[in-house]
């Protein structure tokens, strides 16, 4: 066996006992013995330890999550979860992508501990999302009225979308003001939360179906006539309500760019 290949073979097999799937026995061998702490001591530290920096990456992620749960619920779903879903990517800050749909699954019977982890990972996507120009209300003046047939906008990279049946952002908010979040409560349907970042802040808002469809084809690339046309054959009295959402959507930083469709 080359010098590489034994190196590759010791990294293979100290990573299988990192991931719990070998025994320590497994990779003592290769622990040179010294004074102090045992070798089997030592590796245990690395074991421990690794499963520790998860749950503190978990922890920042879904800080009021752990909140709601309290250290020993949240510690247990945490273990499970790195069990179950081993680190697939080099920045931890990733770690918890699959971490709200586990929670469905770890707690079938509360799922408003899975719309609250949800909602605060959609807040950690908004704030991380990449820095994009925001459309300002001036820029559209300069605009001809013929120009409008074809005319689109690019959203925000932040603009995330979250539909709840449970009190998951009251629960929130309370629980970010260190106060006692409120008993679960569920509605007959779905609330949809709009999330996104301005001015280096994550927000949130509930908006109505018809708005949520009309940001959805701004997305899709839709121009914002289809999108007021969809709009008014849903609602015929939907013109001033469009036009107020383009205001709103302006005033918020949601708009990135003006765009011609074909």
């Amino acid at each position: 066996m080359t010098p590489a290949s034994a190196l590759a073979q010791l990294q293979h097999e100290f990573q299988d006992f990192m991931l719990g799937q070998n025994p320590p026995a497994s990779v003592l061998p290769y622990i040179g013995n010294q004074s102090g702490l045992a070798a089997d001591a030592r590796l245990a530290i690395y074991f421990d330890g690794y499963r520790l920096r998860l749950c503190e990456a978990l922890s920042s992620a879904f800080e009021q999550t752990h909140a709601y749960l309290g250290d020993e619920l949240f510690d247990s779903v945490c273990r499970t979860y790195i069990q179950e879903q081993p680190s697939r990517s080099r920045n931890l800050r990733w770690y918890g992508a699959h971490f709200p749909v586990f929670c469905q699954t770890f707690f079938p019977d509360y799922p408003l501990v899975a719309e609250l982890a949800q909602f605060e990972w959609c807040l950690g996507l908004a704030f991380d999302a990449e820095d994009q120009p925001v459309l300002g209300a001036g820029s559209l003046a300069a605009i001809a009225p013929h120009q409008w047939a074809n005319l689109g906008f690019t959203c925000q990279a932040s603009q995330h979308f979250l539909s709840s049946q449970w009190n998951c952002v009251a629960t929130w908010l309370a629980l970010s003001e260190q106060q006692t979040p409120p008993a679960p409560e569920h509605t007959e349907a779905p609330v949809i939360w709009l999330i996104w970042r301005k001015d280096l802040q994550a927000h949130f808002r509930s908006i109505s179906t018809a708005e949520h469809q009309a940001l959805l084809a701004l997305q899709a690339g839709q121009s914002f006539a289809e999108v007021c046309a969809a709009a008014a054959e849903q609602n015929p009295d939907s013109t001033a309500q469009i036009a107020g959402w383009l205001h709103t959507w302006l005033n918020e930083g949601l708009l990135s760019t003006v765009t011609q469709t074909s």
